[in-house]
């Protein structure tokens, strides 16, 4: 009999909904081995989550890393002349949890488009990003950025290296007075200051931030990234998809990797994003490839609180068979199962198996109902 989606794990629900929804569009699954060479991670360990990698050393004598990341390996498979690749994942990546001392193996499901930089690459990408979290949970949140609208702000304020990789780290915790105090002592103008203020405070539907900033100077680059913004939103609201979209450019990633738009997704009753993603053209650079790249990833680890409750059964039907011939026993799990109900099946009463109902099966093929709901 074909299985119930409402019977399986949250997780496997989520897997099973998502790999539809991306074949649906055009992906094929990649699958990805365990082990890659140790120097590839080492040199763009400052792209990972986290800097520490599982290291060992092979029968060759290579230092290997059991992989921390999917889309580095998509990258590094790629070929220059590849035109599109169309790519999701359902794998497992080993490194520290966030908010944890400890390895962990984490769970991600992922997209990644490379090739392909028009409007409509980029909005597919975002559309199944809503889709995503649409699967997931009603109550959802898509926060929308533009790198390129966070580096020109940055720029118009002249700060040097270290004053702009702290005034970025600033706007990533929405430390105003901090932010503030940078500027003050790089000397920025009160205009640039202004617009400085915004960029770190404005968080709204993507209409109405959009306005907020058309209201002030801006130049070219940042006029650019709010006219992509714009357009994204304008064809993901034609498509009913653009209402849980917000934007807000204290979302940002590492400018040596990412460009142009990110985004990151949250859901009701959890503090941090559950899915994250976005344009990643440098990247692709540092890998001498040179198409666009899009993708996203989501953390089904963050979902375990919200998705896990504590079991109250076991299974359905507990089925004792005693003496009971196993032909007796098929034919009678066969019945149980025929209603669509979890049957097990045990010769005796096991310790701590909790059951909604319990089943006693004669010898003769009778079933007699021995206790349950």
């Amino acid at each position: 009999m074909p299985v119930e989606l409402e019977r399986l794990a949250w997780e496997d629900k989520i897997k099973l909904t998502l790999r539809a929804l991306y074949e649906q569009y055009g992906f094929r699954q990649y699958r990805m081995g365990k082990f890659e060479p140790y120097d590839m991670y080492y040199e763009h360990k400052d792209f990972l989550k986290s800097e520490t990698v599982i290291t060992f050393t092979d029968t060759a004598g290579r230092l290997m890393a059991l992989k921390p990341d999917v889309t580095m390996s998509i990258v590094k498979g790629t070929q220059p002349d590849d035109d599109s690749r169309k790519l999701y994942y359902i794998e497992n990546v080993f490194r520290m949890a966030p908010g944890s001392r400890e390895y962990g193996e984490i769970s991600q499901i992922g997209i990644e488009s490379i090739g392909g930089e028009d409007i409509y690459t980029e909005t597919e990408t975002v559309l199944l990003a809503v889709k995503t979290l649409e699967a997931i949970s009603p109550r959802y949140i898509l926060d929308v950025s533009h790198m390129g609208f966070v580096a020109a702000v940055l720029s118009a304020c002249g700060f040097d290296e270290a004053a702009r990789a702290a005034a970025l780290e600033a706007l990533t915790h929405k430390n105003l007075q901090e932010l503030m105090a940078l500027a003050e002592a790089a000397g920025v103008s009160e205009e640039n200051c202004a617009l400085l203020r915004r960029t770190a405070s404005v968080s709204d539907t993507v209409p109405q931030a959009v306005a907020v900033f058309r209201a002030m100077p801006l130049d070219a680059e940042m006029t650019a990234a709010l006219d992509e913004i714009e357009q994204v939103y304008t064809v993901l609201d034609a498509a009913g998809c653009a209402a849980q979209l917000r934007l807000d450019f204290t979302v940002v990633n590492n400018m040596d990797y990412y460009n142009g738009i990110v985004f990151r997704g949250y859901i009701e009753n959890l503090p941090r994003a559950v899915l994250a993603g976005g344009r990643y053209d440098n990247l692709m650079r540092r890998f001498r490839k040179p198409q666009s790249a899009l993708g996203f990833a989501l953390y089904l680890g963050e979902l375990t609180r919200a998705f896990t409750s504590p079991e109250q059964y076991d299974t359905d039907c507990l089925v004792l068979y005693g003496e009971a011939s196993p032909e007796t026993v098929m034919r009678a799990v066969a019945f149980l199962l025929e209603d669509g109900k979890g049957v097990r099946a045990e010769k005796t009463l096991p310790k701590n198996i909790r059951a909604r109902r319990i089943y006693r099966l004669e010898p003769d093929g009778r079933l007699e109902v021995s206790s349950g709901d």
